[in-house]
């Protein structure tokens, strides 16, 4: 067994405004009227009901617990995204054997590797291309972590969600399949899956939850998206069939961030071969099943990265992507090698079928 100490989580109260409070967040001090009376008490963690109040009673900003621990050994040197994207994979990959050998995660090592990744995803630029720059064939679950952790990240910063919130997202998602790891290897090896098969295969929401809840201190937010990332909006997700209100927000983040990556990777047609623009219009084709204003955000936001890539179209011809169309991203404007313009959206047979490497 891990010596239980490698788990402890350190305490860090912070000061968060009531407009980015979430469910699951523990208030580290008590609320008190103008007149000195206890609204709150300390310790109680925080609702949809209790929030809805704190605004009603025009209160601006309470003391919490923050959502992540706090790593005392972080190397305070930044390292460039790649190094650290690098690293993080290896990190993971060796934190799911260990899990699958003892049962339990070591938070610090997840917390620290979540801490990298937000750090880096802010001054990095464009991080998204960055992820798939040596994309890879096999070891799905650690890659897929990694990328939707950071892809996570970078949505809450879109989102405009202060510094602490943006970790503990990052961290939800870095650990969201974590229960993957007690699933038998030929489940997670399989291309595709018979309903047996994929029955067992959705209990990693569940079990993952199960293995998270036990690391002390762990924040309810956090949690709510490991458990709830497979949940939709109309109530047709897994495990609990929750409907759009009862789906925690950090969930609705790391959903469309597992989506995306889910289809340039694991679901892709053609491993090896991405097309971000046709992911994005599978997103933007579920978006009455997923968060539709954090859906819009990372639309909008995706469509700044994708102008300018070497791409082959589906008749084998090269281009560069030079006009974006915003509606169908893989019927966009190519200039050919030769010079000639092709606006796809007037010859809907002929699309983008990757970026080119």
């Amino acid at each position: 067994m891990v010596n239980n100490t490698n788990h402890e989580f350190i305490k860090k109260v912070i000061e968060k405004q009531v407009e980015f409070l979430v469910p699951g967040i523990q208030l580290a001090k008590a609320v008190y009227s103008g007149d000195n009376k206890i609204l709150i008490s300390e310790g109680t963690v925080v609702t949809q009901q209790i929030i809805n109040k704190l605004l009603s009673w025009d209160i601006s900003k309470v003391s919490v617990i923050s959502e992540v621990a706090e790593n005392p050994i972080t190397n305070p040197k930044v390292q460039q995204f790649m190094n650290t994207y690098n690293k993080s994979v290896t990190v993971v990959q060796k934190a799911f054997d260990r899990i699958r050998e003892t049962q339990e995660i070591e938070l610090a090592t997840f917390a620290e590797t979540a801490e990298a990744i937000t750090e880096n995803v802010a001054s990095a630029g464009n991080i998204i291309d960055q992820l798939y720059n040596f994309p890879k064939c096999d070891d799905y679950t650690f890659h897929h972590s990694v990328n939707v952790s950071a892809i996570a990240a970078l949505i809450a910063l879109w989102l405009n969600y202060p510094p602490d919130s943006v970790s503990a997202i990052s961290l939800s998602a870095l650990l969201h399949d974590v229960g993957k790891s007690q699933l038998p290897p030929e489940i997670l090896n399989k291309f595709k899956l018979d309903a047996k098969d994929y029955e067992l295969y959705k209990k990693h929401t569940e079990y993952g939850y199960d293995l998270a809840s036990k690391i002390p201190g762990i924040a309810q937010s956090v949690l709510a998206g490991i458990r709830d990332h497979h949940e939709r909006e109309d109530g047709s997700g897994y495990p609990s069939q929750l409907g759009r209100s009862h789906i925690h927000p950090y969930a609705k983040i790391v959903a469309i961030a597992d989506l995306y990556d889910e289809a340039l990777t694991i679901n892709c047609d053609k491993p090896g071969k991405l097309s971000p623009y046709y992911s994005l219009e599978q997103l933007r084709n579920e978006i009455y099943r997923i968060d539709a204003k954090v859906c819009m955000t990372f639309l909008q936001n995706m469509n700044n990265y994708l102008s300018g890539n070497v791409v082959e179209l589906n008749d084998s011809r090269t281009g560069r992507v030079v006009f974006i169309n915003k509606e169908k991203p893989s019927l966009s404007m190519v200039q050919l090698s030769d010079g000639t313009v092709l606006d796809l959206s007037d010859t809907p047979d002929i699309r983008i079928n990757c970026v080119l490497r």
